[in-house]
């Protein structure tokens, strides 16, 4: 394991470009090892608490974990970035937010791989969530909000979130979570429709965008089919399509349409020496 000197390789998105201002140094992990990976067969992933640590990763999916992009959208770069796998485990300084953890691993990624990348909006098909009906009356489970609880955990397998009871207030934030192995809920409290449409893009296979021209902040409660969203819900499941249950419960429905998405286009990369 290295311990990391102060960088100034400019990754990225991370230096501020402020002509005559002094620029900061990018967030650094304080200790980091990068080695190929030998022996594990499965891929994890744990951060937070301070560290990170990626087993049996290409450099493809280590650049959509620090960038916070979808797999597909890392785009370009040799081919060794989807083929060779390696083992990462990274520290930051004492008292450093995790928040700042992905512009750690970013500038790792500069540092050791010697990652040149770019940023490059291109359009692609997307979703527009907009209201459903003509006379713009919400769904049952989508209602302005008034306030709302702190707290709350993310469920797994096994798991339900039951509605809220007469008088019981909805969390805060949004969450979402699987009631079996082909059941999903997203829920939340006090949050906007911009928010929804952000956590409807990983079970929609887009990215959603909120045209519902709607403001304010919302308590919602979604549940839907986790298999067959465009067509049928899945044979052992008695939920409905994601499309379906957005329409009934929620008032809104999702639009196929076109626009600008965010790629980042890898120049070059080189792989690292192992320490």
């Amino acid at each position: 394991m290295r311990r990391i000197a102060a960088l100034t390789v400019v990754a990225s998105g991370l230096l501020a470009t402020i002509a005559g201002q002094e620029q900061s140094p990018a967030p650094a992990f304080e200790v980091a090892s990068v080695r190929p990976n030998t022996g594990a067969s499965s891929q994890s992933a744990r951060f937070g608490n301070g560290s990170m640590t990626f087993t049996n990763y290409p450099l493809r999916m280590l650049i959509s974990s620090a960038y916070g992009l979808r797999l597909e959208r890392v785009v370009g770069g040799p081919s060794w970035m989807d083929s060779e796998r390696f083992d990462v485990i990274a520290r930051a300084p004492a008292g450093a937010p995790d928040d700042q953890l992905s512009l750690m691993l970013r500038t790792l990624l500069a540092d050791r791989f010697t990652l040149v990348a770019r940023r490059e909006m291109r359009d692609q098909p997307i979703y527009a969530l907009v209201v459903a009906r003509p006379d713009r009356r919400l769904g049952p489970n989508l209602k302005l909000s008034s306030k709302c609880r702190k707290g709350g955990v993310f469920g797994g397998p096994g798991a339900t979130i039951p509605p809220p009871q007469a008088g019981e207030l909805m969390l805060c934030g949004m969450r979402s979570m699987f009631t079996d192995a082909t059941g999903s809920i997203i829920q939340g409290g006090a949050v906007s429709l911009a928010n929804l449409a952000g956590a409807l893009g990983g079970s929609a296979g887009r990215i959603v965008v909120d045209r519902t021209g709607l403001t304010g902040t919302y308590d919602l409660d979604l549940r839907f089919a986790r298999m067959g969203l465009q067509a049928a819900p899945a044979p052992d499941s008695n939920l409905p399509t994601l499309f379906a249950a957005i329409q009934e419960q929620l008032g809104l429905k999702l639009e196929s349409t076109t626009g600008p998405v965010e790629f980042l286009v890898v120049d070059g990369a080189e792989r690292p020496t192992p320490d």
